[in-house]
C-alpha cells in the first residue's frame, strides 16, 4: 500500500490532470466577455404627427344635379293659322324678353306671342302653316338668366351648413298672411359647382338658397335648391376657372371667393356652359370649428380611438424605448379625408398614423425619421456600459485579457 502512495506512476496523472483543470478554470475565468453590437432596430418603426389646436372651416362635398329655374310651355290663346315664325323659335336658339316668337292670324285679326323672359327653346311643335286650336302646345321654352342645382345631402349633415340668415319679409306683410316664417328653409350661402366627371372641370359660383321640405324617396337625402347665374356664359361676365395640376391657391369669379383647391398659377377660362341635366360635384363652405385637432382619416381606429407615441419611461425614453399608448377621443367632426377631434388629445402628443398590426398597449416602438440619433444613443449607453465591463475584468490572472493581447503582439514583432 505505502509503495503504491509513493510511487510516482500514481501521482503524475493525477498532478496533470489537476494542473490541466486548474489552468482551464484560470481561462475561462479571464475570457474577454462578448461585445454585443447595438440594437438599432429596437421596436416598430411607425410616423407620426404632432397635435396642434385650430379653427378650421368645414368643406361640404356633395353632388347635384342642374335643372332650369325657369320654364314655359307657349300656347296659342286663339285658333287659327301660323301665319308667322321667328328664325329663334327654334330648339337650342336663344331669344330675349318680349321678343315676339310666332303670329297666329284669323280672318283680320293676328295673336302674337311674347317672350315672357330671356330664354332658349327647347322643344318646339308648331310649324309655318299649320292650323291650331286654343291651348295648342307651341313650344317649350327654359329660361337663360339662371339655373338651380338640386343638391343631396344626407339628412345628418344639415348641421354641418352654417347659420341660416332669417327671411325679410315685405313691411306691408305678416308671416301668417305671406306665409313666410323668419328663419325658416331659407339659406344664403356660397357655393362652387363644377362638372363632374372632366379632366379639366369649370367652376361656377352658386348660392344655396333654400331647401325642399320633403326628403327623396331613394337614400331619404335632404334636397338643396342652389342658384347658378348665367349658366350659359351669355353674358361674358365673370370667370370660369378651369384646374390643372398646379399649386393650391384662391379663385374669385364674379367677386366671389371659392375656397382653396387645386388650380393652375395662371388660371385659363372655358365656354362650357352648365348644360340642364348635367351631374355636377358642389363644395359648400360650412360652419366653424373651434380648438379641435385635424388628423388623416387613416389615424383614426376603431370609430373613436387614436393610437399615441408615449415617451412617459422617462430615461429609457431617451434609448428608444418609446411605447404605443391606445386613447379614446371625441370626434368632432368626419370628412373624407380628416377626421377633427375636440376631446381627448392635448397640443404636442405624437398620434401614429402608421397602421400596426397586432397593435396593443405597451407596444414598443421607433418613430421615423429618428433613426440615426436613436442609434446613436443607443452606441453611446453600450459604450459607457463596456468600458464599466472592462475595469472590473483588469488584474486577472496574469493580467487582464488586455494585456495578454498586448504581449501576443509585442512577441510576434520580435519573430518578425
Amino acid at each position: 500500500m505505502w509503495k503504491t502512495i509513493f510511487n510516482l506512476k500514481f501521482w503524475i496523472p493525477v498532478l496533470v490532470l489537476g494542473l490541466g483543470t486548474g489552468i482551464t478554470m484560470a481561462l475561462l475565468k479571464n475570457k474577454p466577455a462578448a461585445r454585443k453590437k447595438p440594437n438599432f432596430q429596437r421596436g416598430t418603426l411607425v410616423e407620426v404627427i404632432e397635435a396642434t389646436l385650430s379653427n378650421p372651416q368645414i368643406e361640404v362635398r356633395t353632388h347635384g344635379r342642374v335643372r332650369a329655374a325657369q320654364k314655359v310651355v307657349l300656347s296659342a290663346r286663339i285658333g287659327g293659322e301660323v301665319i308667322w315664325i321667328s328664325q329663334n323659335l327654334s330648339e337650342g336658339r336663344f331669344f330675349k324678353k318680349d321678343e315676339i316668337l310666332l303670329s297666329i292670324g284669323i280672318r283680320q285679326s293676328q295673336s302674337r306671342l311674347k317672350a315672357p323672359f330671356n330664354g332658349v327653346v327647347q322643344v318646339k311643335n308648331v310649324d309655318l302653316g299649320q292650323y291650331v286650336n286654343p291651348g295648342t302646345q307651341l313650344a317649350t321654352l327654359l329660361g337663360s338668366d339662371n339655373a338651380e342645382v338640386v343638391i343631396d345631402l344626407p339628412m345628418g349633415r344639415m348641421d354641418w351648413l352654417p347659420q341660416r340668415l332669417p327671411t325679410v319679409l315685405p313691411d306691408n306683410a305678416t308671416e301668417q298672411g305671406t306665409g313666410l316664417v323668419s328663419g325658416g328653409n331659407q339659406y344664403q350661402i356660397p357655393a362652387a359647382v363644377s362638372l363632374a366627371g372632366m379632366n379639366t372641370a369649370s367652376v361656377w359660383p352658386a348660392t344655396v338658397k333654400r331647401y325642399l321640405l320633403e326628403l327623396t324617396p331613394r337614400g331619404m337625402m335632404v334636397q338643396l335648391i342652389a342658384e347658378v347665374q348665367d349658366p350659359f356664359r351669355l353674358k361674358n361676365t365673370g370667370l370660369i376657372k378651369i384646374k390643372e395640376n398646379s399649386v393650391s391657391g384662391v379663385v374669385k369669379i364674379n367677386q366671389f371667393e371659392t375656397f382653396k383647391e387645386e388650380i393652375t398659377e395662371k388660371p385659363k377660362f372655358s365656354n362650357i356652359p352648365l348644360f340642364l341635366g348635367a351631374f355636377v360635384d358642389v363644395s359648400i363652405p360650412g360652419r366653424q370649428l373651434e380648438n379641435v385637432v385635424k388628423i388623416p382619416a387613416q389615424a383614426l381606429r376603431d370609430r373613436d380611438t387614436i393610437w399615441i407615441a408615449s415617451d412617459t419611461l422617462g430615461q429609457d425614453s431617451a434609448a428608444g424605448r418609446i411605447e404605443l399608448r391606445v386613447r379614446r377621443v371625441q370626434i368632432a367632426h368626419i370628412d373624407q379625408d380628416n377626421v377633427f377631434l375636440s376631446g381627448g388629445i392635448k397640443p404636442g402628443e405624437r398620434i401614429i398614423t402608421s397602421p400596426i398590426k397586432g397593435a396593443a398597449n405597451g407596444l414598443k416602438i421607433r418613430i421615423a425619421g429618428n433613426t440615426k440619433e436613436l442609434g446613436k444613443q443607443v452606441e453611446e449607453g453600450n459604450k459607457r456600459k463596456w468600458k464599466r465591463q472592462g475595469k472590473r475584468k483588469e488584474g486577472g490572472m496574469n493580467g487582464s485579457w488586455k494585456k495578454r493581447a498586448e504581449q501576443n503582439g509585442a512577441a510576434h514583432k520580435e519573430n518578425k
